[in-house]
């Protein structure tokens, strides 16, 4: 009888079992979560080149979001998995990074909480001041995606998973949605320009102009006119990019907005104009050290939220972010990636729209999104459990440690084994010649 091969499981993390390596390429080793009695064969991996989503990240997107909830051998076969692909990654200096910071060993500061015996909150509320504040049952927010440029479904599909998790999403205020949709929206509207019919809204965010400058008068007016809009029912904030946090947090701080948004990708004047923004360039962390700073420096700290957009990969990532002051972190292009959808490159946007115009089923694609979001904030609650918090909002700076000096300078994080911070305060008294200062009793 002829021998007959059976066509291997396509799961978008592992391309041609077959390809043979290059004479200057090096096999991959197996996907995560993936098993095998040995590693003869090579794997191409669809994540291209980018460095933000290195294999091993996007396997363990897709080994999250099929399975959801792990048991106890399967989480710890998946973290040994994952501690060795990042021990096997090339040495150098990377720029601050997610990757660049570290949680403190449980009980090195506190004791570890006993899931058992007491369960974490993770539970987050944007706005608690408002008489329609934004409860979110997990501290995660859908977004930092041009939705409007996607394969026209897709949204529908994340929205499907937000209002299962009783979550939000972000979306433009041009955005269509009919009238299935049933996620919490946060609705995004640039200053100065006309209002839309914000009855739908669960929260407004209002950026800087079109051409990304920021002018506080016009910020001012278009705050002032989302409250009359709302009758002042729901939290109100304004976007902050990585270039001038204390110019515009020290002018909008006593505009009567709820939370900002800390854009780790804005990293230059102009707004991104990507698809995905985390394609573009690695986030900068510092954006949200500086707007905590500040806030601090006006005593607003206790009573700001703040969300945090940026390369935020999974539930290592947003715990970090918390860490250094979130409120609640964006899936962006990750929960993209945790669809499942058959990606060939990820570094190239035409080819990735092309992957996600596919035909899928949309209950299986809401499973997926739903399971991924479910696992970030499983792992969330671990890391804090692990801190000694029983809140994820608990979680505090003490918690980590840098391995870089350019992370330790962009997050005031201690330096691990020096226990030296690198970041040299700014200049908290100087205002920004550019920005008019705010009237008094605003």
């Amino acid at each position: 009888m002829a021998a007959t091969s059976s066509k291997p499981v396509f799961d978008g993390a592992t391309l041609s079992p077959k390809l043979k390596p290059k004479a200057d390429q090096e096999a991959v080793s197996l996907p995560i979560g993936k098993t095998g009695g040995g590693l003869d064969r090579a794997y191409k991996h669809a994540a291209g080149k980018s460095s933000t989503y290195a294999p091993e990240v996007v396997d363990m997107i897709y080994h999250m979001s099929r399975q959801g909830v792990f048991d106890d051998g399967q989480v710890s076969a998946f973290v040994e998995a994952k501690l060795m692909a990042e021990r096997d990654l090339a040495r150098q200096i990377p720029a601050a990074t997610w990757d660049q910071l570290v949680f403190l060993s449980a009980n090195l500061t506190r004791l570890v909480i006993d899931p058992y015996r007491e369960k974490c909150d993770s539970r987050a509320v944007i706005g608690p001041g408002r008489p329609r504040p934004l409860f979110l049952a997990w501290p995660i927010v859908f977004g930092q995606v041009d939705f409007s440029r996607l394969p026209e479904v897709l949204p529908g599909h994340i929205a499907r998973a937000a209002a299962q998790g009783d979550l939000a999403v972000t979306v433009a205020a041009d955005l269509p949605r009919d009238s299935t949709w049933a996620a919490s929206t946060i609705i995004e509207v640039d200053a100065g320009s006309e209002l839309v019919d914000l009855a739908t809204a669960a929260a407004v965010q209002i950026t800087p102009g079109p051409g990304g400058r920021f002018d506080a008068g016009q910020t001012q007016q278009t705050i002032e006119a989302v409250h009359r809009s709302t009758d002042a029912q729901i939290p109100v904030g304004v976007v902050v990019p990585a270039e001038r946090v204390g110019a515009i947090v020290d002018a909008t701080v006593g505009l009567g907005i709820d939370f900002y948004v800390c854009d780790g990708q804005w990293t230059g004047p102009d707004r991104p104009t990507e698809i995905f923004p985390e394609l573009g360039a690695a986030p900068r962390l510092e954006v949200l050290t500086e707007t905590v700073e500040r806030l601090r420096r006006h005593c607003q700290e206790e009573h700001m939220q703040v969300i945090y957009r940026g390369g935020i990969r999974g539930g290592a990532d947003a715990g970090k972010a918390h860490c250094l002051g979130a409120t609640a972190v964006t899936l962006g292009l990750a929960a993209v990636i945790g669809m499942g959808f058959k990606i060939t490159r990820i570094d190239n946007e035409k080819s990735l729209i092309e992957s996600l115009a596919k035909s899928r089923d949309p209950d299986e694609v809401q499973s997926m999104v739903y399971n991924f979001a479910k696992s970030v904030v499983t792992e969330v609650t671990m890391l804090a459990r692990a801190c000694g918090k029983s809140s994820v909002a608990n979680m505090e700076p003490e918690d980590l440690r840098a391995l870089t000096i350019d992370t330790s300078a962009a997050t005031g994080i201690p330096l691990a084994g020096r226990d030296a911070c690198f970041r040299e305060p700014a200049d908290l008294n100087v205002d920004d010649p550019g920005v008019p200062p705010v009237a008094a009793g605003h």
